[in-house]
């Protein structure tokens, strides 16, 4: 099942490897990493997204386990 990572960009559920989650120091941002793979498993790709505010990336990760729970 595809999951809607970002608008336009959509990832195939079993290519998902790990969903990271941190924290940067110097601007108080909370960056999500997904990293998946691609074509093969011997490649992988990652996505990253920022996050200013901590509910706006609780929701986004709220979403993304939905959709990935789905598949």
């Amino acid at each position: 099942m595809l999951v809607k990572v970002e608008d336009g960009f959509y990832l195939n559920s079993q290519h998902i490897i790990a969903v990271r989650i941190s924290k940067n120091p110097q601007d108080d941002a909370f960056i999500i990493t997904v990293e998946y793979s691609p074509n093969s498993t011997q490649n992988t790709g990652f996505f990253e997204k920022k996050f200013h505010n901590g509910i706006d990336a609780e929701v986004y990760l709220q979403n993304l386990h939905q959709m990935i729970s789905k598949a």
